[in-house]
């Protein structure tokens, strides 16, 4: 069976987009979006300038990322290495193009499933070869067997000086360049004075408000493909609805085991708003499907590698338990209540935790690397769950206890206060790992979003911490719970912010 590979000779390549053109007219790519194209990068002062041609396509990598974090199996590696993709079975989750290094996945506008390059698996099958090769005029496009000792592209992999995109990530790219500009094969290394949006340029350097006159001369990208963020607001909104559902029920089991004894507000009234806020979160993840409608297929046809198959079940999970808790709390029976306390309490930080092994899997971003992330979603679903039990607790027939209040209180001030720490330590004081994080962080602390992160993330949680000290706790769950969102927005937003093509 052959291993199918590709190598480019960037020495030859004229940025004719040829490629680009043969690859939409084979496979009926609609405007806008693109399986392959040719990003240029300018680099010098005139009149000592250069311009540098980079073609872009699949990896077909043999450590996919994508077939790993796809839930429903959509993506597949072949017998002959070419990762391909059925969308048929795609829900449009967008998660393997948060998991692509290479921002080789798009959603189609007409399908409203994921799409990618696959070598032209349809020709390649025929004997032919990918559309991208034939047109190409300097022929500057090898494609072959790279398990074949005979085969060009395997002589070029074994003796040419290769270079492939983000060795780091341990994917095992297929797709060899020859003759790479350090400024066009590393996204972060050319600043991005060109930014699309909604059919305005806008000139800016990569992470920075405004051009840099200082380095004119520097490397810069003078055309790319722009692509959509995968994830947006949507995610924040799940991330709050299901630290509070998981938060709420953790606190409600916790507090008693604390004070001693149980209450209404922990028995029923926490239970109750976890249950609902289950429902929200459950509805929010359907919702912003690209095919809602496909949604079970999380459940029918799962792949287990995949932390959002795990996420599926544990909330499923979560909710049945939430029911039976709150039947056995109607009913009174205390027996009951007392097998489900440390289940349930288990699941609700599976729950709550799971999220940040489904966003590490999204190794393109490494700003949402790393176990520290567990942690934080953990403190922050602790102060969201104690938010929400201080505000119920307002409700006059709910007749919460004085020292229930004083201890939710606290647990909302020390979950604030680690919560801070963890953002502290990775935004303020760890030296980044990678470029890649050091402009998301740059862009958390200076630029796009720091406004939301000094006033949103910090300020307000700060300021809420000193009210709950203070004693004004109602006001510090508002608070808590508006700075905790803001968080969870920039994380997404800002990890998303740094170009990967």
């Amino acid at each position: 069976m052959p291993n199918y590979g590709f190598a480019i000779d960037l020495r030859k390549c004229i940025g004719c987009h040829a490629c680009t053109i043969a690859c939409k007219a084979e496979h009926e790519i609609p405007v806008g979006v693109n399986r392959c194209w040719v990003k240029t990068v300018e680099k010098g002062t005139f009149p000592a300038v250069r311009r540098f041609f980079f073609p872009v396509l699949c990896n077909q990598c043999d450590e996919a990322p994508c077939v790993r974090i796809c839930p429903t199996n959509a993506l597949v590696k072949r017998k002959d290495g070419i990762v391909d993709l059925h969308g048929d079975a795609c829900i449009g989750c967008r998660a393997c193009m948060v998991a692509c290094p290479y921002d080789q996945l798009f959603i189609d506008p007409n399908t409203h499933t994921a799409e990618k390059c696959n070598f032209c698996a349809n020709r390649v099958e025929n004997q032919l070869l990918p559309a991208c090769v034939i047109v190409c005029p300097t022929e500057c496009r090898i494609f072959g067997d790279l398990d074949d000792p005979a085969s060009e592209v395997a002589r070029i992999a074994r003796a040419e000086a290769v270079t492939v995109r983000r060795p780091e990530k341990g994917t095992l790219p297929k797709v060899f360049y020859i003759g790479a500009e350090e400024s066009a094969i590393q996204p972060e290394a050319a600043a991005r004075p060109f930014m699309y949006k909604e059919g305005q340029v806008l000139l800016r350097p990569l992470a920075a408000p405004a051009p840099d006159p200082l380095h004119p001369g520097e490397a810069r990208v003078d055309y790319d493909t722009p692509h959509e963020k995968a994830w947006g607001v949507d995610m924040a909104i799940y991330l709050l609805t299901k630290g509070i559902a998981t938060g709420t029920m953790l606190v409600s089991l916790l507090l008693p085991l604390v004070r001693g004894h149980r209450s209404p507000l922990t028995d029923i009234v926490g239970p109750a708003i976890s249950l609902v806020f289950l429902l929200a979160t459950t509805i929010v993840l359907i919702v912003d499907l690209e095919r809602p409608e496909r949604f079970y297929y999380i459940l029918v046809r799962p792949n287990w590698r995949s932390w959002m198959v795990w996420g599926a079940w544990f909330l499923a999970a979560q909710g049945a338990l939430t029911a039976l808790w709150l039947a056995a709390a109607v009913f009174g029976a205390a027996i009951v209540l007392q097998l489900l306390l440390w289940p349930l309490a288990i699941c609700s930080i599976l729950t709550t935790c799971y999220t940040a092994f489904l966003f590490a899997q999204g190794l393109a971003r490494d700003m949402w690397q790393g176990p520290q992330s567990a942690v934080d979603l953990l403190a922050q679903a602790i102060v969201e769950g104690a938010a929400a039990l201080l505000l119920a607790s307002l409700v006059p027939s709910v007749h919460a206890d004085p020292a229930f209040v004083s201890v939710l209180a606290a647990a909302l001030a020390g979950g604030l206060v680690l919560h801070l720490a963890i953002i502290g330590v990775e935004n303020l004081l760890m030296a980044s790992p990678t470029r890649h994080h050091e402009l998301a962080v740059a862009a958390i602390r200076r630029c796009a979003f720091a406004r939301l992160f000094w006033g949103g993330a910090v300020g307000t949680a700060a300021i809420a911490v000193a009210l709950a000290i203070a004693g004004a706790a109602p006001i510090a769950a508002v608070l808590a719970l508006a700075g905790s969102f803001a968080w969870e927005y920039i994380w997404v937003e800002a990890g998303q912010s740094v170009p990967i093509s």
